[in-house]
């Protein structure tokens, strides 16, 4: 099976630049034409998404977010589902940890999203994950539980048996970002591999519970080459969402090679 690894751009000023985004893309294009064991994708700003999309075949194209109407006055930056679709992109994240901690996007408003992009055919990378406070309580598995519960399966059921929805799942252990980290006034701490086999065990827990037997799950906690190898080597980790370490080209493609040479 093939291992993912997922670049999200976020709000880099340098990817945010048209000519600089494309020939990122158009270099990534070539490095990987070779690649058979890994799916590449990427996840680039909304003001270059339209850009990018229609001009690659191997790298996967996904919006960073989008917003659950398709019309109204929501006054607002974001794609709605339809608008993803007609670009020609078949894929979003939704309810990722900056998403939720700047944004306010709580589990009503994940299900919401989620419901849009399943209702277009969009492939969802639906990101969950407990921060720094909550993993010092112990509190793991309660809060996948709940975001689980509340955010996604609300949305699975507007689908039947039969017509079930491919998405992904994103473990994202706030506690491991640094950023998050130090907003709590905490040191991040280095999630330990024990530590993200439990969190992964209890997702397909709760989803085999729900009729979901084959979940994918993207490990999304600071992952860059330095620990690469020793994720990716996980037969519970599908693949990687890989944030600041896929700005850079060498680094990302670094990471790839290593999923190639584990397949």
């Amino acid at each position: 099976m093939k291992k993912i690894i997922a670049g999200n751009w976020k709000f880099n000023k340098e990817l945010r630049n048209k000519e600089r985004a494309r020939e990122f893309i158009e270099k990534l294009e070539k490095e990987i034409a070779g690649i058979e064991n890994v799916e590449v994708k990427v996840f680039p700003h909304n003001l270059v998404l339209p850009y990018l999309a229609g001009k690659t075949k191997k790298v996967k194209l996904g919006a960073q977010d989008l917003h659950w109407t398709e019309d109204g006055s929501f006054t607002s930056a974001q794609f709605s589902a339809c608008d993803i679709v007609n670009l020609g992109v078949k894929q979003v994240l939704i309810g990722h940890s900056e998403t939720r901690f700047y944004f306010g996007v709580d589990e009503k408003k994940v299900a919401l999203k989620l419901k849009a992009a399943l209702k277009e055919g969009i492939l969802p990378i639906i990101c969950i994950g407990e921060d720094i406070k909550e993993k010092e309580e112990g509190k793991t598995k309660q809060v996948l539980e709940k975001q689980i519960k509340e955010g996604i399966l609300p949305a699975l059921a507007e689908f039947s048996a039969e017509s079930k929805p491919e998405f992904l799942i994103g473990y994202e252990p706030i506690y491991a970002i640094a950023g998050f980290a130090k907003l709590r006034g905490k040191e991040p701490k280095s999630a330990r591999i024990e530590d993200i086999e439990f969190a992964h065990g209890t997702i397909r827990e709760v989803f085999s519970r729900a009729g979901y037997s084959e979940v994918k799950i993207l490990y999304g906690g600071s992952s860059k080459p330095e620990n690469a190898k020793e994720l990716l080597s996980q037969a519970f980790i599908d693949g990687l969402l890989v944030g600041t370490a896929s700005w850079s080209l060498p680094s990302f493609l670094q990471m790839i090679r290593i999923g190639e040479s584990l397949g």
